[in-house]
């Protein structure tokens, strides 16, 4: 009878501790999970505040091609930036943006060739570092 109690009971402390093993395990991967999608939402939301940027300042170009940029706009939980806008007069304009949203920064790089009768734009593309933007 002894020996049955206590491989009953070390049976129980086994069982007990892979039960908070696996608990623990599910846990931290929720939390994991749960980092994961902030960390996707504030760079989805961070991509569209420098596109948001990028349109303020093409429509602002447009109404006055003497627009300098270095603004910063609040939207909603995050910012966007403009910076200075590159070149001068109708074509050849260069403008960088970026979005942040939480700790997630996006940035665009927009070549424009031409701003009237209707902008043409070289190049809109998402880039990790500003390259024809001298910042």
């Amino acid at each position: 009878m002894g020996h049955t109690g206590y491989i009953f009971l070390l049976s129980v402390l086994v069982v007990g501790a892979i039960s908070l093993a696996i608990t623990t395990s599910v846990l931290l991967l929720s939390t994991s999970a749960a980092r994961t999608g902030l960390s996707l939402r504030n760079s989805t939301e961070s991509l569209a505040l420098a596109q948001a940027c990028a349109e303020h300042a093409l429509l602002a170009l447009r109404s006055d091609s003497g627009y300098v940029g270095n603004e910063t706009l609040a939207i909603g939980n995050g910012t966007c930036e403009i910076l200075s806008v590159g070149g001068t007069g109708n074509e050849n304009r260069t403008v960088c943006t970026e979005g942040v949203r939480g700790d997630t920064a996006r940035r665009l790089e927009i070549l424009i060739i031409r701003l009237l009768p209707r902008v043409t734009i070289t190049s809109w593309q998402e880039v990790t570092d500003f390259v024809s933007c001298s910042y």
